[in-house]
């Protein structure tokens, strides 16, 4: 009976022993970091603005300085609007007897822009407009500058009376100074109650040699019959 209890007891202690091992082993491998993740670059930490830019990545960017210009519009048939010439000044008088005239010191319609590189701001400027129409009514007009990529670079809007008017009226309006892009011929866009009534050359846009004159150029104005 005495050597069942000893040989009992001895494996009871033998198995006390062990137990202690066993569990130190098991909570050391769940808190041990191996010496390897030490020189492991970290996780990359993702945030919801990361998401957000992944998700603006494939949209495209809107050019916000420019509108594309429409190409082609029909204004009411029977309104029967026509433009007949434009020009552009850095001033422009109404004369009584000969509508629209170039005004200030040199009195010249300005027909190009010289720059040494695009872009490039320019001076304020007027456009006269002669134009007609059978409509007998106030009609809603924009006028824009667009350049050779059919782009405006300037509009304004403004209201023509034709009440009472059948023949031909110039109609004037100023534009502050513009920037200009491109290089190439620029047309006077015509829209009125929001539908394009045809566009007319108005002015080049040139590059020209360092030292060479810039700025606005053009020709006297011709002489009134």
């Amino acid at each position: 009976m005495r050597l069942v209890n000893a040989a009992s007891l001895l494996a009871l202690v033998v198995a006390l022993a062990a137990a202690p091992v066993a569990v130190a082993s098991d909570k050391k491998s769940k808190k041990d970091v191996s010496v390897d993740s030490f020189f492991d670059p970290p996780p990359a930490k993702r945030s919801d603005a990361d998401d957000l830019k992944k998700a603006a990545a494939g949209l495209g960017a809107k050019d916000t300085t420019d509108t594309l210009a429409p190409r082609t519009g029909t204004v009411d048939a029977e309104a029967d609007v026509k433009l007949h010439a434009v020009f552009a000044a850095e001033v422009i008088v109404l004369d009584k007897k000969f509508g629209c005239q170039p005004g200030g010191r040199r009195r010249e319609r300005v027909t190009y822009w010289s720059f040494e590189d695009l872009p490039e701001t320019g001076v304020p400027f007027q456009v006269c407009l002669n134009v007609s129409s059978k409509a007998g009514r106030q009609m809603s007009v924009t006028v824009s500058v667009v350049d050779p990529r059919n782009s405006r670079i300037v509009r304004a809007e403004d209201v023509i009376d034709f009440a009472g008017r059948t023949g031909r009226i110039d109609h004037v309006i100023e534009f502050p100074a513009t920037t200009f892009k491109t290089p190439g011929m620029h047309q006077y866009l015509v829209e009125m109650d929001g539908k394009e009534v045809g566009r007319l050359p108005i002015f080049d846009v040139r590059v020209v040699a360092e030292g060479s004159p810039t700025g606005a150029g053009g020709e006297a104005a011709p002489t009134a019959p």
